[in-house]
């Protein structure tokens, strides 16, 4: 059986903790946890009151930014690079009632991190002024978290 010395472990017990503590905050992020939620978790967890209470007034006070970093990251994911769109008007079909309705077609190029994707859609006016809505609610909540 082959043993680690000390000095050979310490270097991969440092990564896994440094993993695990990384990814204990990311959860905290997504969960919106408060700083008295954080502490109850590490003392449940085994971590001394003390230690807990300084952990969760690091945690207070860095909440937003770590939230902003966190918002930033995820955002980066399936980031829009281009897009493309064209408006028509149907002027002919098999059904009376879409002659003369309006749509619009569009080709969004999304940045897959390691690759691009086209991503081609056809909107109704009413389907294109509901994404139009999403869209400007979620400029608006990244311009309230910048």
């Amino acid at each position: 059986m082959n043993s680690l010395s000390s000095k050979e472990l310490a270097p991969l017990l440092y990564g896994a903790l440094s993993k695990a503590y990384s990814q204990y905050h990311t959860v905290q992020l997504e969960k919106n946890m408060t700083p008295v939620h954080l502490k109850e978790d590490l003392v449940n967890l085994g971590l001394s009151e003390e230690k807990s209470s300084h952990l969760s007034d690091k945690w207070k006070s860095n909440l937003v930014g770590l939230s902003r970093t966190a918002a930033g990251q995820s955002l980066m994911v399936n980031q829009l690079v281009d897009m493309e769109w064209k408006f028509g008007v149907t002027a002919a079909s098999s059904e009376l009632q879409t002659v003369g309705s309006t749509f619009l077609q569009m080709k969004l190029v999304v940045n897959k991190g390691n690759s691009t994707e086209n991503v081609y859609m056809e909107l109704s006016l009413p389907q294109f002024y509901s994404f139009l809505h999403e869209m400007e609610k979620a400029k608006a909540s990244l311009e309230y978290l910048s």
